[in-house]
């Protein structure tokens, strides 16, 4: 159980999303997410969350591996089961050159030239966070987060 795609098939299913997660491959190959909602929108999303966020004086160079690695590794299994017609999603965590975050630099690469839309971790955890709830809910991930943000509120 990955905490990082826990929160955030918590998020898509808050938002009318149907998903179905860690879809295995050949070639040990995993499909994250893949998820589809009333109105027909189809989404491929890939979860990279880190501690220890990743260094990288090229935001291009990671762009161009990372969209190899995790979304033309995995394009035919995707295409199979939904077709052609799909939004690309990486939701990402930190990206450094040294202290900065370099994330802006790297977004825009793999919009304009790979076609995937990055979501930032923090933003969607803070979505799912600040929309908890006083109810029970089972998954243990998001009762941490829903302890947390309790706790954060009391101290």
């Amino acid at each position: 159980m990955n905490p990082a795609e826990e929160i955030v098939k918590f998020w898509l299913q808050n938002k009318g999303y149907f998903i179905q997660s860690s879809i295995g491959l050949p070639k040990r190959k995993e499909i994250d997410i893949l998820a589809i909602n009333k109105k027909g929108d189809k989404l491929h999303i890939e979860v990279s969350v880190s501690i220890n966020s990743i260094n990288s004086r090229d935001p291009k160079a990671l762009a161009l591996k990372e969209y190899k690695n995790k979304f033309k590794s995995v394009n035919e299994g995707v295409e199979a089961i939904l077709g052609k017609r799909f939004q690309r999603i990486y939701v990402r965590g930190r990206i450094n050159r040294g202290r900065r975050d370099i994330r802006e630099e790297y977004i825009k690469e793999m919009d304009k030239k790979y076609g995937v839309k990055i979501l930032k971790f923090e933003d969607i955890l803070k979505e799912v966070s600040d929309g908890l709830s006083t109810r029970s809910y089972l998954n243990p991930i998001i009762k941490t987060v829903q302890l947390c943000g309790f706790l954060n509120d009391r101290f």
